[in-house]
């Protein structure tokens, strides 16, 4: 059983994913889909059977270590109820990842998530040490990847902003990784879960308002399972650098939802507290399977673009 309210280490979430995948084989795959720029490799789990699949990703900024453990939490939820025939939240989750798979990528950025929970001296590129420890940022609240450049915005999409010199739009191990992912699988909609203000966005600037109309009914199902606020639509960018996100990245090459679900409190400290795993998890357990099951009414009764 993965315990929660405990820090997990980046090896310890490495192995966890390979052991839930040996013991639900018959319907999980871990592989490895890409390596960070320290040169550490990442993992993706996928579990179902639908051609179509729900991508899922957490622990793009390295110093939201609560996610990830949820996420581990939340596929072996998911590979139990599976295959005892459970419900999740009045979910049927056999029935829905017979129809459609779920790719959890539970830590995008592992680079930043050892570092913001050990330190610097995880850095193995004496370069990128360097660097890092120059940008004078408690190891604790960071949030970029070993060679300090954000993840979250480093996506080519319209609202992309150059932040370091030495970064431009895809040019870091991370970003290219998830970008893979979205093209070599035939994807339904993407989640991306970070930390801070339990608030869904679901609004896209650069998207059309059909598609902003037909995300908001998302969204509305998520918040239905979860009890968060939807954010409005003026707080997607809340800064001229605020841009070049994941979903941003998602939204404008499939025109398919692109969610972003955001745990904890907006005060919650970093590290965060492993207290607050059981909390959150409670409120985001069935978020995916909520999403596949909107996304099949949404297949009859939302509009399309």
């Amino acid at each position: 059983m993965i315990a929660l309210n405990q820090r997990y280490s980046y090896r310890d979430i490495c192995d966890s994913l390979q052991v839930l995948s040996e013991c639900y084989g018959d319907f999980c795959i871990c592989r490895i889909v890409g390596t960070s720029q320290d040169d550490r490799m990442i993992y993706m789990l996928r579990m179902g059977f639908g051609q179509k699949s729900l991508i899922c990703t957490a622990g793009i900024h390295g110093r939201e270590s609560v996610n990830p453990v949820l996420m581990l939490r939340m596929i072996e939820d998911y590979a139990l109820s599976f295959r005892f025939h459970r419900k999740i939240q009045d979910c049927d989750v056999e029935t829905l990842l017979r129809q459609y798979s779920i790719c959890f990528i539970p830590v995008v950025n592992p680079d930043g998530y050892e570092i913001a929970l050990k330190g610097f001296e995880t850095i193995e590129n004496p370069i990128y040490r360097r660097m890092a420890r120059a940008r004078n940022i408690s190891h604790e609240n960071w949030k970029y990847n070993a060679r300090g450049v954000d993840i979250n915005r480093n996506f080519p999409c319209r609202s992309y902003v150059q932040q370091q010199l030495y970064e431009y739009p895809g040019s870091e191990s991370e970003t290219q990784m998830l970008m893979r992912v979205f093209r070599d699988y035939d994807t339904a909609a993407y989640l991306d879960f970070h930390s801070r203000g339990k608030i869904i966005y679901y609004y896209r600037n650069a998207m059309p308002h059909t598609y902003n109309q037909r995300c908001r009914q998302y969204a509305r199902a998520l918040q239905h399972v979860s009890g968060y606020a939807l954010g409005r639509k003026e707080e997607e960018l809340l800064s001229n650098v605020s841009g070049g996100n994941s979903v941003h990245f998602y939204s404008e090459q499939t025109g398919k939802p692109a969610i972003t679900i955001e745990t904890l409190p907006q005060d919650a400290p970093f590290p965060p507290e492993v207290s607050s795993h059981e909390t959150s998890y409670e409120e985001i357990r069935a978020v995916p399977l909520s999403m596949l099951e909107a996304l099949n009414a949404g297949e009859r009764s939302i509009p399309r673009l």
